[in-house]
């Protein structure tokens, strides 16, 4: 993440890559079998997906944790 992003800009592109992998999972899931390798993707995705998750939240609260101060 760049210092000159806003924390809008952060939000939508972390949701907007939220978005993207749960695309791909929901893919993924949909196959009646799933290879070694797409089992591992799977896994992967899921990780990636918490993690822009916790980006969307974290930056979410922010402007709530100033407020209580």
């Amino acid at each position: 993440m760049e210092q000159s992003e806003s924390k809008e800009d952060i939000y939508n592109r972390a949701k907007t890559q939220h978005a993207t992998l749960d695309r791909r999972l929901q893919m993924l899931m949909k196959k009646p079998y799933l290879t070694d390798d797409e089992e591992m993707e799977v896994r992967i995705l899921k990780k990636k997906k918490l993690y822009f998750k916790d980006i969307m939240e974290r930056v979410g609260e922010e402007p709530k944790k100033g407020e209580k101060d």
